[in-house]
Parts: C-alpha cells; sequence; structure tokens
C-alpha cells in the first residue's frame, strides 16, 4: 500500500512520529502521511490504536480532516495513517501573522471557527451530524426546549479528542477542519503525559490535567481556550512554571476579553471556560443556543447561495458548451452537406465520364470488329479466289459440247435402266436436274427432246461463280 504513494517533504515532526507530505502515484492527488512508531507500546495499546483507526474510518464530516486508510509496516514497526492534506496551513499560522500585523481577529471568523468545530465535535460525541436549523417551527423548538432531551452518547463510539489547539484545527478553501483525531486517547496512557502532551499544556481542561474521570465536554474547554486566544493573540492561561499553570486552570479565572467583539461572543468563550464540567455546556447545549442557530442558519443560506451560484456556473458554462457543441454540429453538418454535393457531381461526372469512356470503347471495338471482318473476308476471298482458280486449272479450258454432256448422261442411263427408249422423257427430266445442280447458266425454256445440243455452249463464268459460292459456304459452316 505505501508503494502507492511518493514520499514529499516533511511537514511536521511530534513524540508519535513524523507527518509527511505524499504524492498519490494514480491520480498525483497530495496527502498526509503520519508514522507512528509503536516499538516502546505494549500488546493492547497496539491493539487500540487499530480499533481507534477503524472509529475514524466512520468519521466523514466536511468539518474534519478526512482518514483514507492506514498501512501497517510489520518490518519497520510502524503504522502509517493517510489522511486528507490542507493546503490552508493551521489556525496557529493564522493568529501568528495577525499578531504580528498587530491585527484583531476579525469576530466574523471567531464565529466560523466556533460553530465549524462544533459541527465536528457533534460528529465526534454523539456519532453523527447535527440537524438542519428550522427557525420557523417555534412548537418543535419549544417541545426540545421543555423535554431538553439531547441525544445519548455511546461510551463504545465516542471519540473524545482531548487536544483541541490552534495546530490541530485546519484550513481548505476557507473551511475549518478538526485533525488529529483520537490519537492523544490512543498514544496516552498514565505514564505518557510528557510524551503526548510535548511543551506546555495551555488548552488541557482541568479534570485531565488531573487525571481525573473526564467526559466529552473536556473538549469544549479546549475549545474555549482557542476562542480566547483568537480574541486576544495569546493563551488565556499562561504562567512560568507549570506548576503555576496547573494552579491557573484549576481555578479558571481568565483576564477580560477585549471589549471589540460582542457580547454574545463573550460570553459563550466564558461559559466554554467553566471549571466544574457538570456546570459547563455540551455541544448540544452550545449548538442550539440562540445565537449558534441564527449563524448556523446564516451559514446554510451562504452555502444554498454558493451552491446556487456555483450550480448557475455550472449551468451557464454547460449552456455555453451546449451552444460552441451546437455551432460546431452546424458547422460539421454544413461541411458534410458541402461533401455530400461535391460527392453527387464527383458521381454524376464519374457516371458521365464512364459513359463517354464506354462509348468510345464500344466505337473502338466496333472499329475493330470490323476490321477484322474486312481482314477476315480478304483472307476469305483470297483463299476462295485460290481455290477457284486451282478448281479452274484442273479442268479441260474452253467451253464443253452440250452433246458431251448430254451423251454421258444418257449413257449413264441406259447402263442403268435397260428400259430407256420406253422413257425418254424421264432422261429429259434427269438432264435438266443434273444441269439444275450443278448450277449451270441454261435458257428458262424447256429442253425438248429432240432439241439438238450442237448449238448450245457451257459458259465458264457460270462454273466460276458456282465454285465461289460453294467456298464461301464452307467458311460460313466452319
Amino acid at each position: 500500500m505505501s508503494n502507492e504513494y511518493e514520499p514529499l517533504e516533511i511537514i511536521g515532526k511530534g513524540s508519535f512520529g513524523t507527518v509527511r507530505k505524499v504524492r498519490s502515484k494514480i491520480d498525483n492527488s497530495i496527502a498526509v502521511r503520519k508514522e507512528i512508531e509503536y516499538k516502546s507500546m505494549n500488546s493492547h495499546e497496539r491493539n487500540q490504536i487499530i480499533s481507534e483507526l477503524r472509529i475514524l474510518k466512520e468519521l466523514n464530516n466536511k468539518n474534519i480532516v478526512r482518514y483514507y486508510m492506514h498501512d501497517h509496516i510489520i518490518s519497520q514497526k510502524c503504522i502509517h495513517i493517510y489522511m486528507e492534506y490542507c493546503s490552508g496551513g493551521d489556525l496557529a499560522k493564522y493568529i501568528s501573522d495577525y499578531k504580528t500585523n498587530k491585527e484583531d481577529v476579525p469576530e466574523e471568523l471567531i464565529w466560523q471557527v466556533l460553530v465549524q468545530m462544533l459541527l465536528a465535535l457533534y460528529r465526534c460525541h454523539y456519532g453523527c451530524d447535527a440537524e438542519k436549523v428550522n427557525l420557523f417551527h417555534q412548537e418543535d423548538n419549544l417541545s426540545n426546549k421543555l423535554r431538553n432531551v439531547s441525544p445519548k452518547i455511546n461510551s463504545d463510539s465516542v471519540i473524545i479528542h482531548r487536544d483541541i489547539k490552534p495546530d490541530n484545527i485546519f484550513v481548505e478553501n476557507g473551511v475549518f477542519k478538526l485533525g488529529d483525531f483520537g490519537l492523544a486517547k490512543m498514544l496516552t496512557t498514565q505514564n505518557d503525559f510528557a510524551k503526548t502532551y510535548v511543551g506546555t499544556p495551555y488548552y488541557m481542561s482541568p479534570e485531565v490535567l488531573m487525571d481525573e474521570p473526564y467526559s466529552p465536554v473536556c473538549d469544549i474547554w479546549s475549545l474555549g481556550c482557542v476562542l480566547y486566544e483568537l480574541c486576544n493573540l495569546q493563551p488565556p492561561f499562561q504562567a512560568k512554571t507549570h506548576l503555576q499553570l496547573q494552579s491557573k486552570i484549576k481555578r479558571g479565572i481568565i483576564p477580560n476579553l477585549s471589549e471589540s467583539y460582542s457580547f454574545q461572543l463573550r460570553s459563550i468563550i466564558k461559559e466554554c471556560i467553566t471549571v466544574d464540567p457538570n456546570l459547563r455546556p455540551s455541544c448540544y447545549d452550545l449548538i442550539n443556543s440562540l445565537s449558534i442557530k441564527f449563524l448556523r442558519k446564516e451559514m446554510e443560506l451562504a452555502e444554498y447561495n454558493r451552491t446556487l451560484s456555483q450550480l448557475k456556473y455550472e449551468l451557464i458554462n454547460k449552456n455555453e458548451e451546449l451552444k460552441k457543441k451546437e455551432q460546431f454540429l452546424q458547422i460539421h453538418e454544413s461541411k458534410l452537406k458541402e461533401k455530400e454535393l461535391n460527392l453527387t457531381q464527383m458521381e454524376n461526372n464519374l457516371i458521365e465520364e464512364f459513359n463517354l469512356k464506354k462509348k468510345s470503347l464500344d466505337l473502338e471495338a466496333k472499329e475493330v470488329r470490323l476490321g477484322y471482318q474486312k481482314e477476315f473476308w480478304t483472307v476469305v476471298e483470297k483463299e476462295v479466289e485460290k481455290k477457284v482458280q486451282e478448281r479452274l486449272k484442273s479442268r479441260p479450258r474452253g467451253p464443253r459440247e452440250l452433246d458431251d454432256i448430254h451423251t454421258a448422261t444418257t449413257s449413264g442411263t441406259n447402263d442403268s435402266n435397260n428400259n430407256s427408249n420406253s422413257n425418254s422423257n424421264n432422261n429429259t427430266n434427269n438432264t435438266n436436274n443434273i444441269l439444275r445442280n450443278k448450277n449451270l447458266n441454261l435458257a428458262q425454256e424447256t429442253i425438248p427432246n429432240n432439241l439438238p445440243f450442237s448449238n448450245h455452249k457451257f459458259r465458264v463464268t457460270d462454273e466460276y461463280e458456282r465454285q465461289r459460292n460453294i467456298e464461301i459456304r464452307k467458311y460460313r459452316i466452319n
């Protein structure tokens, strides 16, 4: 656990150990670490420290220095207590500054110390926070006064400070906080008076000083002494020797307070510094006095106003942030619309460019196809021409006699059929079919049976066209 904090400078030392400033390695927050050594303590005192530290965990009040955690270092026989760091210093520094400047402490500041310390002591003595002030319900106030009912003090959980002094009242952002809770009670035994109370006990109550049974009102005596010092800039009891100081504290006679302060404040301070603890007012009595109630109500209203101002400030900042976000969103939306228009225009341009390229590619493909077709037909014509020429060369030149064709046809027919004389008309038809199949260009009239063939000639051009068509059909089929 101690590895989570980085040790910084030492800000105080005492009989219990050292007070050191530390920084958290997690969030860089500043805290205070009290290093208490227990080498000279017995087991009972050590267990008492642990039990008191557990009680300190429950002390959650804005006027109490917050307790974070504790760490037991067994190897060093030491206990580290991590608590809230108050950057404003302590009340002793305030008194020293006013004394140096020879100025009186403002009464408003003294009232603030009184009320806030009473709220802290109320939480310690009664184990709960004081109720909010209600000045307008007179019936409830009268019934409470008649009954004179005060919260019960639980002896098992009560925390009596016993060491209230200006050095143990700290300041953080204008709020006074009571610190070092229970340390005096934990570390003090019958034989540890000198170790616990180093120096002169200016603020000790008579019963604690005499080692008599005491109650929580011993803290009221100490608070009265602190308030007295704020008014006169010096403790109420001063002496050259320890015995003389004890004698003055037992008598409880104090010099008069400065007349510059109100009668109510001076009366409360005198009531707090009462020798008999049975006559001394309790924390409940003081916090329910009329002057304290009015002051508490004023403080509560001021706190409400500060809270409202803070909320207003936060709302204004939030509103400004929302306006900035709205402007940013509007700008972003306009940019998005502009981008959308650009994308639409780009898309249209791409589509148009694509269509143009497609048309050009189609034209180019068409030209290539036509070129291929032209080249193909050129090759075909050349091949056809070549084939036709080859076939024509293989045939006899000049026109053939039609008689030879007729003779060849009739002789083939006579060989296949012995009854040719009776079927002369069929022979003539066969001749016509042969000539038609060979694609010869003959006259359209019907060839009579007795037509002489000697006067009709076969034309070479017809044969050329026929062969050419045959070759073209072959290429198309392939």
